[in-house]
This record gives C-alpha cells, structure tokens and sequence, in this order.
C-alpha cells in the first residue's frame, strides 16, 4: 500500500506522551497467540464496546496509577503517520459516499494514546484493542496493537493495519446512519433474553455490517 507522502487527518490527537491513569499492576497481560488471541481479543473488544469490563478479571491484578513517560521510537511515530493517512482516506471516501446521498459526512476524531486513556465510553486500555466510542464519537487506538496483529496473529503489512482504522470508523458510520443504536437495542433484547452470547448478539448483523463498511 503506497501511503507515504498522502494527506494525514486534521482529526487526530496523540496522547502517547500523556496517557495516564488506572492501568493493570503486576506484569500485565499479554495477548496470547494464535486464534485463542484473536477470540479473546474478539470477545474484550466487543464487551468494551457495550460498557462491559473484563479486563479485570482477565488479569486478576490491582488497578493502580500510571503515567507513561516511555520516549515514541521512529517506528511508532511511522505507525502514527499512517494511521493519519489512512484516517484521512476513510474521510474521502466516505465524505463523497455521503455527498452522493444529500448527507453531510461528519468526520470522526482518533486519539492514539500508550497504555490506558479516559474516554467518552469510560476507561479505555490497550488490551481492548482499537474501538470506537460512540459517546464521543472516537477512534482510539494504542498503536502497539500493530506489533501484536504481527507477531500474535501473524496479521502483518499496511492492508491489514489499515483494515483497522477502516473497522472502526464503519462503526461511526453506522452511528451517522442510525444503524448502532439498532444494533444495541437488538443486542440488549437478546441478552435479557439470555438465548445468546453478546458476541453473537453483537455479529449478527452489526459487526459483519461494519466489516462490510469497513472494506
């Protein structure tokens, strides 16, 4: 994917140097590998999106205060500028989508942020991987993620990395076009009922959606 030299988002705020707060005490948790990784990182991700905690009992460790004070290294700050870049391709494109339908496309923000940072939907941390946050309408991604799609999942290269970003503003363009909170209304009648697992009630159709939107 040739992205060097491309315009970089406007709408990203970068707290690798000042994400702080709570974080997991101990020597913390490591993404395990293979596809136990990747259902595990399915499953935090999704009950983070819904305002479920797990991390806690994953880790079974103490929350204590964190400040990050660790220097960015080359490679991460390259991490950054695609990750820009490719915000700012999901900005053209979908702002020409919506054109196309009389709509006015609103473009949403992407902290990327190292260990833990506060947002709109609570606490977010770096062992839930990328996710949105409708309440504020946010990306936020810790970029190590990258290093752990490569070397966990064996997910490596731009396409995949990009894939990301991409996911996770089609979840804000479900929010724009009114398709979330139906999706969480089916979600929430589906867990009183107790018949399936939020994953499923999560899948069917939202996240399938959003992998379509995404590509």
């Amino acid at each position: 994917m040739r992205w060097q030299g491309r315009r970089e988002s406007d709408n990203v705020e970068d707290r690798r140097n000042s994400s702080g707060g709570p974080s997991m005490g101990g020597p913390g948790f490591r993404l395990p590998s293979g596809k136990g990784g990747l259902i595990l990182l399915i499953v935090v991700l999704v009950a983070g999106y819904y305002g479920v905690d797990l991390t806690g009992l994953m880790t079974g460790q103490p929350v204590s205060q964190q400040q990050s004070t660790r220097s960015i290294s080359p490679n991460e700050d390259e991490a950054a500028k695609f990750t820009s870049v490719i915000l700012a391709t999901t900005e053209d494109t979908w702002g020409q989508q919506f054109e196309k339908m009389g709509k006015t496309y609103q473009q949403p923000k992407l902290v990327m942020y190292r260990g833990m940072t506060r947002t709109g939907c609570g606490a977010g941390q770096s062992i839930m991987g990328p996710f949105y946050c409708p309440a504020d309408g946010t990306v936020y991604i810790d970029l190590s993620f990258y290093d752990d799609m490569k070397d966990k999942l064996g997910a490596d290269g731009d396409f995949a990395q990009g894939y990301v970003i991409a996911h996770e503003v089609g979840h804000h363009v479900q929010k724009l076009l009114g398709i979330e909170p139906k999706v969480r209304q089916l979600q929430q009648k589906r867990d009183a009922g107790g018949s399936e697992p939020l994953i499923c009630a999560y899948g069917t159709p939202g996240r399938l959606f959003c992998r379509c939107l995404g590509a």
